[in-house]
């Protein structure tokens, strides 16, 4: 009946509206200035002698080659009591989804471990927590769930090149299991970037051993 095509094409119509505002969202969400580069599209080029800056560089490894989230949201926050400077000099290092993949594309380990180097502005900076992300098509908003790691802090100074260590991120953690640790993998990973990045003395960088402050176990076996 005419009435049933009626319904049927609003609810055609709905369903593309929807579509076009997830993909709006995760357009606008990932090109956000929030959001800083996990590696530099151009050769790096980093000399202590040109710059106000510092590096950090660092490692993230999942424990399988199989994605269990769309996304993943790290905020290396900047630590002032200037809530402007904070905001303005934190920023989040992501994973982008691979919604249509299901796969890690690290440069490690088979895709598993990713590489990072960042420039950020001399100062104490904390990762403070991860955020795991679930995209589903025609849901109003996507599903999020915050783990929190409460790192020491570590600084940056002008010039220096910073190893921030290896995260290990547990997404198939079990109830009771560890979510998130942190490895020492210093020579492998500056060898990496030694390959990656040959414009960069990466004999000079210094090993920061950060560690969690908190025996906190976080449960995300059911999410």
């Amino acid at each position: 009946s005419m009435l049933l095509k009626k319904n049927n094409f609003y609810k055609m119509k709905q369903k593309h509206l929807l579509s076009f505002v997830f993909f709006l969202f995760v357009f606008i969400s990932f090109s956000s200035n929030c959001y800083a580069q996990r590696l530099p599209e151009e050769q790096l080029r980093f000399h202590k002698d040109y710059t106000e800056n510092g590096l950090i560089f660092g490692t993230i490894t999942f424990p399988d080659d199989k994605m269990r989230f769309d996304n993943y949201t790290f905020p290396i926050v900047y630590i002032s009591p200037d809530k402007k400077l904070q905001r303005k000099y934190t920023k989040n290092l992501r994973i982008d989804p691979t919604m249509f993949v299901g796969k890690h594309y690290g440069e490690l380990d088979g895709g598993k471990t990713y590489l990072f180097v960042l420039e950020k502005v001399p100062g104490l900076y904390n990762l403070s927590s991860v955020r795991f992300t679930i995209f589903k098509l025609f849901d109003y908003a996507p599903q999020y769930k915050n783990v929190s790691t409460v790192t020491t802090n570590f600084e940056v100074n002008k010039g220096e090149i910073t190893y921030i260590g290896n995260i290990n991120i547990n997404e198939y953690a079990n109830k009771g299991e560890r979510v998130i640790t942190f490895q020492d993998k210093f020579e492998r990973d500056i060898k990496a970037m030694k390959d990656l990045y040959k414009m960069v003395n990466w004999d000079l960088a210094k090993n920061m051993k950060i560690i969690l402050n908190t025996n906190m176990f976080e449960n995300i076996s059911n999410y």
